[in-house]
């Protein structure tokens, strides 16, 4: 799976990170069909984690300091997501096999974005216009 721009929220530096999101997801998607040794997926994915972690705290921040009023179903969102990687990895350590691991990620990732993401960007934009480079009519 690829970064496209339909994925995108508007919010550059999210944006960005997101993208950043999308290079870790690659590397463990040419892991999987490389079929690379457990050690190479391990580090790939702990890689992922790490960058997740903050990139969670940075949208956290962001909800908090903009006083989005979903913020804590969205911080618990990302909490639950990260007990799950502890699941996958554990089910991956058992199976060695990764493809469950890169469908979950790409799924969880257009779902959260697609939807999650993209409410939140659409309150700040409304209600913090001048972020985006614009003035209040």
């Amino acid at each position: 799976m690829k970064w496209d721009n339909s994925f995108a929220v508007g919010i550059e530096a999210i944006d960005n990170q997101h993208k950043k999101i999308f290079e870790h997801l690659l590397a463990i998607e040419n892991a999987v069909a490389k079929r690379d040794p457990w050690n190479i997926l391990r580090f790939h994915l702990a890689q992922l984690t790490e960058y997740m972690k903050f990139h969670f705290a940075v949208e956290e921040s962001l909800l908090e300091i903009v006083t989005y009023p979903d913020r804590a179903n969205h911080g618990e969102a990302h909490a639950r997501l990260l007990d799950q990687i502890v699941e996958l990895e554990d089910q991956l350590k058992k199976k060695a096999t990764g493809e469950n691991l890169v469908a979950f990620f790409e799924d969880w990732f257009i779902r959260h974005v697609l939807s999650s993401d993209r409410e939140y960007a659409a309150y700040v934009k409304e209600e913090f216009p001048a972020l985006f480079g614009r003035r209040p009519a």
